[in-house]
């Protein structure tokens, strides 16, 4: 073990060891602790640095006060934008205590890091920082969540050399905030009061932590003695002869001692995190069979270690996907239990079942909405808000029949059809951890009784599809849709001509039309391009001829790209076919006033 040697000089030189092995773990010990704490030092030269103070340059209702250290916006909700009037260097806490709050507007302020000097700005501010300034180069900046928007609050921020910003609240430290700052040009401080945010304060970081310093001695009073004691190792004291009750000499670890129980008080204990299981109610005595997420998930969500639980960073509300391992099976019913809230977003939980292998699809792939995933070229069906205004302990079961019709039920009630999928797909299921709903797990699978059992076929059972299988090999076992035409006036025999520029007649079909005026046809993820209207409907008479074919007969703008189950009619946009589902058409077809239950997107090629 190695030993540190002091050598001292007197009548006859002699030489004290002490082993130095304890002392340097005791060291390191205590520097674990300062770093946890951030009485680390930090980089060199920010401590001598003159305060911050706002620039002159602001937004058109920003005034500054307080020999610039307070930024006050008097009207409106926006033009609010302020910058610090010196450079913030790397490693630099910026703290800003929100100094008026008002409840009037939404939204809080936005704040970060510009490399464009403010001196060049004064006549070019627009009215928002986010996004006006920060999608042109230079500009980064974030709103923070207004959970978090409380007067008096004290909001600290900093970038590190790897171009990451740090943040934090009331001297607690929250993670990365944003990253992509460029930190090799100066950097000014970007803020902007914004909505119900109306004065910002700067803080000197050094009075801030010097409060931190006070809470880790045993006195937690801000002016007591005690909080000038120091926590650095001491050297022992001579022995000094017996004195009626004398105090225990210090030892050179003392400090660190007197450092550990001051820890418990400081609270070092992570924040108290939503629990990763709640007790059931309604399936307290099902026998679940255990079905985990997939590893492939959305970027702002976290699984736990056996994947059952999965929880969306706090500071965003998008982008939660999650899939299930395995396809799920018709007549399974998918449970999960809602563990946390947030009631400060707007939307809920989404819930879909798509064709696509998880283990085959990229996080970074994924949109933000996820209704544009109908624009994939897999076969995907995703329903948003299933379960709105959700509730922590809430049971949601979701059910797939074997006719592909998916049910959805919440703690216990009468199950409800809410879409129709194609059951001959392997599907697996997704949920979208979004808005209010943050934090799910997944209870597992269980046969549901109140679905009718899947019909007998003699056919073979169907294998497993390799992954990566084109979807249009699943055409000759798609499902079928029946497409409603009026029926036809009779029409005189029509003289079909071969020529060299006249395709030769179509094939008969191989199941008989009936006498009411229906076709089969079938649809899948893939799409098949129809026989052209002008060699066929038209020449009966069925449809009138020319553009209107592919026209939205609701808006009369865009193209018909969907079909409605289960009539089978294609007549509008798929944008307003959602709304003649869900909104304003009552739910029934414009044509045949047949009850909508799933709108299909189309393609073309």
């Amino acid at each position: 073990m190695p030993a540190l040697c002091i050598e001292e000089y007197a009548a006859e030189p002699t030489v004290t060891c002490y082993t130095a092995g304890p002392i340097f773990k005791k060291m390191k010990v205590l520097k674990k602790f300062k770093r946890r704490m951030g009485l680390a030092g930090r980089q060199s030269g920010t401590s001598n640095l003159p305060p911050l103070t706002f620039h002159t340059v602001c937004g058109e209702n920003v005034r500054i006060a307080n020999d610039g250290r307070v930024a006050r916006r008097t009207e409106s909700f926006c033009k609010g934008i302020a910058f610090s009037a010196r450079p913030i260097r790397v490693g630099e806490r910026v703290c800003l205590r929100l100094l008026e709050v008002n409840s009037n507007w939404s939204g809080v302020i936005r704040f970060g890091f510009t490399s464009q000097d403010p001196a060049g700005l004064r006549d070019a501010l627009p009215k928002y920082a986010c996004p006006d300034l920060t999608n042109k180069p230079g500009y980064w900046a974030k709103a923070l969540s207004e959970r978090f928007a409380e007067q008096g609050s004290i909001v600290f921020y900093y970038a590190d050399s790897s171009g990451d910003v740090h943040f934090g609240i009331n001297g607690e430290e929250r993670g990365v905030f944003f990253s992509g700052v460029d930190t090799r040009s100066q950097l000014w401080g970007l803020f902007d009061v914004y909505g119900n945010s109306t004065a910002l304060e700067f803080l000197d970081p050094e009075s801030q932590l010097n409060n931190r310093v006070r809470i880790v001695n045993n006195d937690l009073s801000p002016g007591s003695s005690t909080a000038s004691s120091r926590v650095l190792p001491q050297p022992a004291l001579p022995p000094q002869p017996p004195q009626p009750q004398p105090p225990p000499p210090p030892r050179p670890d003392s400090g660190v001692e007197r450092l550990q129980p001051s820890m418990a008080q400081l609270a070092l204990t992570p924040t108290p995190r939503s629990p990763d299981a709640l007790p059931l109610r309604h399936y307290a005595h099902t026998a679940f069979t255990p079905l985990p997420f997939h590893r492939v998930r959305g970027r702002n969500v976290k699984l736990n270690n056996d994947r059952t639980v999965a929880a969306r960073t706090e500071t965003e509300y998008s982008h939660g996907y999650v899939f299930t391992a395995r396809p799920l099976r018709p007549g399974e019913r998918l449970v999960v239990q809602v563990l946390h809230v947030e009631a400060m977003y707007v939307g809920a939980l989404a819930f879909g079942l798509t064709s696509a292998n998880p283990a085959g699809l990229e996080p970074s792939d994924l949109p933000e909405d996820c209704d544009l995933l109908l624009d994939r070229l897999e076969y995907w069906v995703v329903s948003k808000d299933v379960a709105a205004s959700p509730q922590p302990a809430d049971e949601l079961a979701f059910a797939l029949s074997h006719h592909g019709e998916v049910t959805f039920s919440r703690n216990g009630g009468a199950p409800q059809v809410f879409m129709h999928v194609d059951h001959t797909l392997q599907l697996w299921a997704f949920f979208d951890v979004y808005g209010n709903t943050s934090k799910i797990r997944s209870l597992g699978v269980t046969h549901d009784p109140s679905l009718p059992p899947q019909p007998a076929s003699s056919s073979p059972p169907r294998r497993p599809d390799p992954v990566g299988r084109p979807a249009h090999t699943q055409l000759s076992r798609a499902s079928p849709l029946v497409v409603s035409l009026p029926p036809s006036p009779p029409s005189p025999p029509t003289i079909h001509t071969h020529s060299s520029s006249t395709p030769p007649p179509l094939p008969a079909p191989r199941e008989p039309i009936s006498g009411h005026g229906t076709m089969s046809s079938v649809y899948s993820g893939a799409y098949m391009e129809p026989v052209s209207a002008s060699s066929t409907l038209t020449s009966r008479g069925d449809l009138p001829p020319g553009p209107a074919l592919h026209e939205c007969t609701v808006c009369y703008e865009k193209p018909v790209d969907s079909v409605l189950y289960m009539c089978g009619h294609m007549c509008m946009c798929y944008e307003c076919a959602l709304q003649q589902w869900r909104g304003r058409g009552g739910g029934q077809c414009p044509i045949c006033r047949a009850v909508i239950r799933d709108v299909i997107r189309t393609y073309r090629s």
